[in-house]
Formats: structure tokens, sequence, C-alpha cells
């Protein structure tokens, strides 16, 4: 018996593959323009997308957060000051009881140090303790003496401890500086001289009185001036002199 081979495969004539070929090229050709118009909306997006994401962080944290506040500095001001050596300098602090309760207040001051030094001097406090009831008020006289303890030109710092119900501090800066008294300082010995050309022949040159002597009345042009030696020459010999 004579077997016969059977194609079970469809015959695609050419119309058909050219058909199905020009539809996937122009189904590219629409995808490709689609992405070109939908790129620059997609890139916004993904950058307002990039922008909101902290923010929406930060909201999410701070609805999470316990809110906080910051406590006051424990220096509470500054007293400064100029003096120079023997110079005393004074200042004054207000203190108050804003509390509901009679405070006992006690004040101590740290000594005046610049760049590590100790001067070992303290400012003076007045009064340094004192109770005072709710809402009175009580001044406190700071007094600064810049004795030899202080270097001129220099910046010494001190604080002023105020104790009541907590510690509180003021901040102390004294700037001393040299004794502003005016001073002349004269060097007085012999009376100066001073070489001029003698006037009746130039090549000598003649020693003259800066000054006139105490009690002398004779003018400075009325003296008759010193022949000292002609210039560019040696002194001359005392045997020459004399002759």
């Amino acid at each position: 018996m004579d077997t016969k081979t059977i194609s079970w495969c469809p015959t695609v004539s050419a119309d058909m593959r050219t058909a199905a070929l020009r539809w996937y090229q122009m189904s590219n050709e629409v995808m490709s323009q689609a992405f070109k118009i939908g790129q620059p909306l997609m890139d916004a997006y993904i950058q307002g997308l990039s922008k909101a994401i902290p923010e929406l962080k930060k909201v999410a944290r701070k609805s999470c957060e316990i809110p906080e506040t910051e406590c006051p500095p424990s220096c509470v001001c500054e007293l400064e000051w100029e003096a120079c050596e023997g110079e005393t300098v004074t200042g004054v602090m207000d203190i108050r009881n804003t509390g509901q309760q009679n405070a006992n207040f006690t004040l101590r001051a740290s000594t005046f140090r610049s760049s590590g030094d100790d001067s070992g001097k303290s400012p003076q406090l007045t009064p340094n303790n004192f109770v005072l009831a709710p809402g009175e008020m009580k001044t406190v006289t700071v007094a600064v003496q810049a004795s030899d303890a202080f270097d001129s030109n220099e910046i010494y710092e001190s604080e002023v401890t105020v104790a009541g119900r907590y510690e509180q501090c003021v901040c102390l800066r004294l700037r001393t500086r040299r004794k502003n008294v005016p001073h002349c300082h004269i060097n007085h010995g012999e009376i100066p001289t001073r070489l001029v050309a003698h006037h009746w022949y130039d090549h000598f040159q003649c020693e003259k009185l800066c000054f006139q002597p105490v009690g002398r009345m004779v003018q400075p042009e009325q003296e008759e001036p010193t022949p000292v030696r002609p210039i560019g020459t040696a002194p001359p010999s005392k045997s020459k002199q004399k002759g």
C-alpha cells in the first residue's frame, strides 16, 4: 500500500506576509510616537514625586514627634567696663522674684582671669545675701577696682552666680588700659651746640651754642662763634694755633 505524506501547514500567501509585516512596522511606529509624547509627562510626574516624598516624610515625622522647648541660657546678661590702673568702676544688677513664694538669694563672684592668668581680685557685691517676697526687686551694686594686679591693655573676665531657687549667672568683662595722666620726660645736661659755616672764611666750621646759659641776655646772633677747623682738613696742631 502506498503511503502519502500529508502537510498540515497552511499555505501563506505573499500578500498576507506583506500585510503582517506592515502591521508590525506600524505598531512599532505608534508605540514609539506614544513614548515620545508621554515621556515629558512621565518625567514631570517623577520629578514632582521626588520633591513631594521628602515633604511627606517631614509631615509624617512631625505628626509623630512630641513637641519640645529649649531651656533659657544660664548667663542672663553681661556687664562690661573699661578702666585704667587705680580706677574703680561700678555697675548694677536688678534681681526680681517672679515666683509665688519668698526666695533667699545668695550672690558670689569668681576672680578675674585673662588668658588663664588669675588676678586674684574679685568684684565687690553689695548686698550679696537677701530675701525677696513675690514681685519684690533688689538692686545689687557691682564694684571693680583696677589695681596693679591687672596688666594694662588686657581683657579680664569674671562671673557672678545668683543662687535663688536655682543658679543663674552674670558675665563680667573688664578692659584695662594705661593710666590716663599727661606725662613728659626731660633730659637736661650740657648746653647742646651746632656747627655752622664761618661767615668770613667759608672753609672753616664754627661751633655755636643752641641755647643761651641761664642769666645771660646775649642774643644768639650777637655771640661770637668759635672756629673749629677748616672743612676737609685735619684738625690744626697746638703749635700752629699758637703761632
